[in-house]
């Protein structure tokens, strides 16, 4: 959950997926080859395309779980924790190309747009909806912000 406790609105939500999470991997193409390396590192990802894999894959998962949260049930998970969460998502782009990575990454941004845009409001303002919505489009990119 970021540090901002104030409650957003959906139009919030969609312009942060519409330009912050829509320019990421273009910004990140935009630094030197060697301090986007850098920056993955330092994000725990060997390859900027193993970053775009992790953000990608819990934009993925925000679709799969929201609709056990809408009923305001436990999302069934096949990891253990979110490590192994994190592992299995760059595994399955190890030997993808970037670019085939940016476009799945797009498409998974694509989707999170088009179901926050969706959501009703009521589901919009059930605490589990809306605290996953919030760690997923807020939360992680205070967590994996590109330098300036």
């Amino acid at each position: 959950m970021p540090q901002d406790s104030k409650r957003r609105t959906r139009r919030e939500l969609l312009e942060l997926l519409d330009t912050t999470w829509a320019e990421y991997p273009q910004r990140l193409r935009q630094l030197s080859e060697s301090a986007q390396q850098r920056f993955a590192q330092q994000q725990g990802y060997a390859r900027p395309q193993d970053l775009l894999a992790h953000l990608g894959a819990w934009m993925e998962e925000t679709l799969r779980v929201m609709p056990y949260l809408q009923r305001d049930e436990k999302p069934p998970r096949d990891y253990g924790n979110d490590d192994e969460f994190n592992t299995r998502a760059v595994q399955r782009f190890t030997d993808r190309p970037r670019r085939e990575v940016e476009v799945w990454y797009e498409q998974q941004r694509l989707a999170l747009q088009q179901l926050l845009a969706q959501l009703s409001d009521d589901d919009l303002h059930q605490q589990r909806v809306y605290r996953w919505l919030v760690g997923t489009i807020i939360g992680h990119y205070e967590e994996h912000s590109l330098p300036t």
